[in-house]
Parts: structure tokens; C-alpha cells; sequence
């Protein structure tokens, strides 16, 4: 009976951990998009016209915001299912959006075009973090 404590006691620090960083990230990410936008609007508009970046900073910013409340809905889940069923997804979520979002942001602001070979990476991510989340989803009992 001893034993079982522990586990569950082990089990449920791990999910504490695995939530508390999610949530830490996803309102370091909320906070990130504010300023983001804040800075795309203000002080970094210019350079965004210049490079003809202003459309593609739009949407590395709307999705950056989507998927940030996507990994936080997924972290939230996945405590209801602790088995780490969509932690994957979130993780892949999180990854994704960094190489979506991160290079589109730069492609904007800079008009270096190597940058724009990483972008399709993360929006490739992103796609099979959907599908993985089907996937998971399905084998739900």
C-alpha cells in the first residue's frame, strides 16, 4: 500500500511540473505576442514596410497567439489525462511555433531569405501536431 503512495505521490509531481511549465511558457508566449505586436506596430513598422514584412509578421503573430492558447487547452488536458497523452502534442506545438513564428518574425524584420527555408519546418510541425492530437484524441476510452 506504502508503494502505491509513492508512485502517486511521483506521478502527480510530474504532472505538477509538466503543467507548471506549460503555463509558465504559455504566459511568457501571451506576453511575447503583446510585445511583439506592440513593437511591430510601433517601433519596428518602418522596417516591416521596408522589407514588404508586414503581412507575413501579421500572420507569424496570429499564429504565434493561436497556438499559444492551444498549448495552454493541451497542458490543461493533459492533466485531466495524465498519462501524457497530449504532452507530446503540446511539446510539438511548441516547438513548431518557434520555427513558424521565430523565422517568419526575422524574415520580416530582416528580408534575409534563408530565413524563409525554416518557416515551412514549423508550419509542417504545426499540421502534424493536429494530426497527432487526432491521433491521441481517438485512443481515448
Amino acid at each position: 500500500m506504502q508503494n502505491s503512495n509513492i508512485n502517486n505521490t511521483s506521478t502527480s509531481t510530474s504532472t505538477s511540473t509538466k503543467i507548471k511549465f506549460f503555463l509558465i511558457t504559455c504566459a511568457m508566449l501571451m506576453f511575447s505576442n503583446i510585445l511583439i505586436g506592440t513593437l511591430g506596430a510601433h517601433l519596428w513598422h518602418s522596417q516591416l514596410v521596408l522589407n514588404n514584412g508586414v503581412a507575413n509578421f501579421a500572420t507569424a503573430r496570429d499564429y504565434l497567439f493561436i497556438h499559444t492558447l492551444s498549448i495552454l487547452f493541451l497542458a490543461l488536458l493533459d492533466n485531466k489525462f495524465p498519462e501524457g497523452r497530449f504532452n507530446w502534442v503540446a511539446g510539438l506545438q511548441l516547438a513548431s511555433i518557434m520555427l513558424f513564428s521565430g523565422s517568419l518574425i526575422l524574415y520580416a524584420l530582416t528580408g534575409e531569405k534563408w530565413l524563409s527555408n525554416i518557416t515551412p519546418s514549423g508550419g509542417s510541425g504545426l499540421m502534424l501536431s493536429w494530426l497527432l492530437l487526432v491521433w491521441r484524441a481517438c485512443k481515448i476510452k
